[in-house]
């Protein structure tokens, strides 16, 4: 029987796929000793292997990493639902400690909900490397590379670092843009978005936006100043 036929149909077939960029695993590197000095990034991966030989899974795991230059060594696996929870925590810790370092700052955070698509991916993330640099402002970059979408966090410790989170911020969200991609991903425009939004639709668009809502929501009172100003709604 050949590995193909053992492993099944797409033997290797993320659930999720989950980004940390070396500044992330840097954070999380306290809580977590085993992060390799070295590691430059991590990819977080989850299968079901309900169907699937695990022990052939796992040799396809160490041909994959192999091939494409990762450390066979500093892998972690789990396939024990204990083992699997301490994934979950790992993954989930990220946004628990960049809470604790806005909190010391005493500044909101600048995040990203940007997602492109995934033949543009490899710019906008070079892109996000090149603004943060530059900025001198504490950054990480984690999220969902399996959608092309990240989660870029400024951290600003300063009034001067807030407002040129902010500047930085549009140019992402033009960036975005001119790669096909969209503001807001997962989270939603909600009331703090509108620029981005129209950057990205257009006047023309949000007034469209506003005139289906109206056919829907005659009195407007439904969501008022979430997605665009409430003057489209006049």
């Amino acid at each position: 029987m050949s590995q193909a036929t053992r492993l099944g149909k797409g033997a290797i077939d993320a659930m999720s796929l989950e980004y940390f960029d070396r500044h992330a695993l840097e954070l999380l590197k306290d809580d977590y000793p085993l992060i390799p000095d070295f590691a430059d990034a991590a990819i977080f991966f989850e299968q079901c292997t309900d169907n699937v030989d695990e022990a052939v899974l796992l040799d396809e795991w160490a041909r994959v990493l192999t091939g494409h230059r990762a450390s066979l060594e500093s892998a972690w696996f789990a396939t024990t639902a204990k083992d699997q929870q301490k994934f979950r925590e790992f993954r989930h810790r990220l946004p628990e400690k960049v809470n604790e370092i806005v909190r010391k700052n005493k500044f909101p955070k600048t995040g990203t909900d940007i997602a492109v698509p995934n033949g543009n991916f490899r710019d906008m993330l070079l892109f996000y490397e090149e603004c943060f640099k530059s900025s001198g402002i504490r950054y990480l970059v984690f999220g969902h590379i399996g959608e092309s979408h990240m989660h870029a966090n400024l951290l600003p410790a300063t009034e001067a670092e807030f407002i040129k989170s902010k500047q930085i911020y549009l140019e992402l969200v033009e960036k975005a843009i001119n790669l096909g991609g969209t503001v807001s991903a997962e989270h939603g425009i909600g009331k703090l978005k509108h620029p981005f939004l129209e950057k990205m639709v257009g006047e023309k668009g949000l007034r469209e936006m506003a005139a289906l809502k109206k056919v829907f929501d005659r009195a407007c009172i439904l969501g008022r100043g979430n997605l665009f100003p409430e003057n489209y709604l006049a």
